[in-house]
């Protein structure tokens, strides 16, 4: 399982489907199982600082991103080898503009599990707000290698090529990662790769 949840990509287009900065945002919301995390780490956390990431987790769920990362940067000096800190982290950084530090953060998250699909497509995200197309495509291809289910990389990559012109890699794209949300039952992401392929007629 991945140590991050994904959800339909949240990358909007504009009428005529342009694809600009502002009117993306990272296709992924990290809902962690913390029992599951914590079992997965070597050395147990303390209860205080395990504290500190539920802090992080839920004050990121209110959109309160500057105390997340708060709580997130004190949990990682006492846990620096967590991945899913430095991943929601540089996610809550990504939600305040901060690009340079959540590629960072994402960048930290790859080097500790460089086959975690979740951390190329938060780190493909973060290239692609950057306006760094061809840079999101390359991450989003690897988390595709990761994870060849990934429907939201699927669905990433489809806006970045779209981006760059590649009308035609984005509808593939959009068909499978439309037949893969199909078969997760993610109706949510199924209609909204429908609504893109239809536009992209």
């Amino acid at each position: 399982m991945k140590a991050i949840q994904t959800v339909v990509a949240l990358i909007a287009l504009t009428s005529v489907l342009e694809f600009g900065k502002a009117d993306c945002a990272l296709g992924y919301t990290p809902k962690p199982d913390l029992a599951q995390q914590l079992e997965q780490s070597q050395v147990s956390p303390a209860p205080e600082s395990t504290n500190l990431f539920e802090q992080g987790v839920k004050k990121q769920e209110q959109e309160d991103y500057t105390g997340a990362i708060a709580d997130y940067t004190e949990f990682l000096k006492t846990h620096p080898d967590r991945l899913e800190a430095y991943s929601n982290r540089g996610f809550s950084k990504a939600m305040l503009n901060d690009l340079k530090g959540a590629m960072i953060d994402f960048d930290r998250a790859i080097e500790l599990a460089p086959s975690n699909a979740d951390v190329y497509n938060g780190r493909g995200n973060v290239n692609a707000m950057a306006g760094n197309l061809t840079a999101s495509i390359r991450d989003f291809n690897r988390a595709i290698r990761c994870d060849r289910s990934f429907a939201d990389a699927y669905y990433n990559r489809a806006i970045s090529r779209h981006g760059i012109g590649d009308r035609r890699g984005a509808k593939v794209d959009l068909s499978q990662a439309a037949k893969l949300f199909q078969q997760q039952k993610d109706i949510g992401g199924y209609q909204q790769a429908r609504e893109w392929i239809d536009k992209l007629k």
